[in-house]
């Protein structure tokens, strides 16, 4: 065949359609059409090579000025692909799985610097953990137990942003905004220190020093701006601000270990001594919905379980992990 014939060939394949789109597919849509094609055409296997090059080499472009030459030589490389007179010979019956690994790696690369997506940071705390997490601006998150934060430290320096789902306590540094995503609502800083918590569809703002500024997420521009020792809770939709009193601030005691309750339903309780103790506890429907209002320290079992049951009058069994509650 002819160099004209050759170059005909392969033009013919770059402009066909379902080729292209099989190409683009990563050799999924029509492929039983162009495997066999393959197979029936053998002696043109360099000249296919170079369409697909050509494709995905257009596809490349049309969404990035990354080097794909030197991208496609480090994935044929790892491949054991060879090059001769004819230029570089791939083959044909491998090929599509390492274009697809081109292709993805395309991809990869196109998101990375057209969106700008950098690895994200997760932090997580079991069941009776604590942890506490130095910021890249040496501000610091202490987390309670069972609870989640996640954010970019590579874009830190840009955005300080932290999204949270649990029980937090922020000490942030002078600088730009510092944001606290939840799934109820936000929080705003600039440097302070401040208490968050959304377990159980809770959404629970202190302020502990300087100021800040909460909303709600329902699209709502309407902030509430608290001072040290305010307090605002999400409640029916609304946040309600609780102003501190003099000489009786909302204080943030869980970060010294004490677990504070106020008129809230036995069960509630329970879930907390089960999350700072690993423990499971078994408690009759009936005393459920007991009110408690008091408090327990977190260290020793009994101690806390005392606590909590003796003011309600009842009495409780432990059993290695087991705890049982009754009258």
């Amino acid at each position: 065949m002819s160099n004209r014939d050759l170059h005909k060939f392969q033009h013919d394949l770059m402009v066909n359609e379902s080729f292209i789109r099989w190409v683009k597919s990563e050799f999924q849509e029509d492929d039983d059409y162009w495997s066999d094609y393959i197979d029936e055409n053998p002696d043109h296997e360099a000249d296919i090579n170079a369409a697909i090059r050509f494709v995905l080499s257009m596809s490349f472009k049309e969404n990035s000025s990354i080097d794909k030459n030197k991208l496609w030589d480090r994935i044929a490389a790892s491949t054991g692909t060879t090059q001769n007179t004819r230029g570089k010979v791939i083959n044909l019956k491998s090929f599509k799985y390492v274009a697809a690994i081109f292709a993805a790696a395309c991809l990869l690369f196109i998101l990375i610097f057209k969106f700008g997506i950098s690895d994200t940071k997760h932090i997580n705390t079991g069941i009776a953990q604590e942890r506490t997490e130095k910021l890249p601006d040496g501000s610091s998150v202490k987390l309670d137990a069972d609870t989640k934060i996640s954010y970019h430290p590579e874009k830190w320096s840009q955005e300080r942003k932290i999204t949270l789902n649990g029980l937090a306590f922020f000490e942030v540094t002078k600088g730009q905004k510092f944001v606290v995503e939840t799934t109820l609502g936000s929080v705003k800083v600039l440097g302070t220190s401040f208490s968050v918590d959304t377990r159980d569809n809770r959404f629970e703002v202190i302020c502990k020093t300087g100021k800040v500024a909460v909303m709600k997420k329902n699209g709502t521009t309407d902030e509430v701006m608290l001072i040290p020792g305010d307090k605002v809770t999400l409640t029916d939709g609304n946040l309600e601000l609780s102003k501190a009193e003099t000489g009786k601030p909302n204080e943030i005691l869980w970060i010294n270990g004490m677990y504070t309750f106020d008129n809230q339903p036995l069960s509630e309780v329970v879930k907390e001594l089960e999350r700072q103790y690993e423990i499971k506890v078994k408690i009759s429907e009936e005393f459920r919905s007991l009110s408690y209002t008091g408090f327990f320290r977190k260290g020793d079992l009994n101690d806390a379980l005392y606590s909590v049951t003796w003011p309600l009058d009842l009495k409780y069994n432990i059993d290695g992990k087991k705890v049982t509650i009754t009258k």
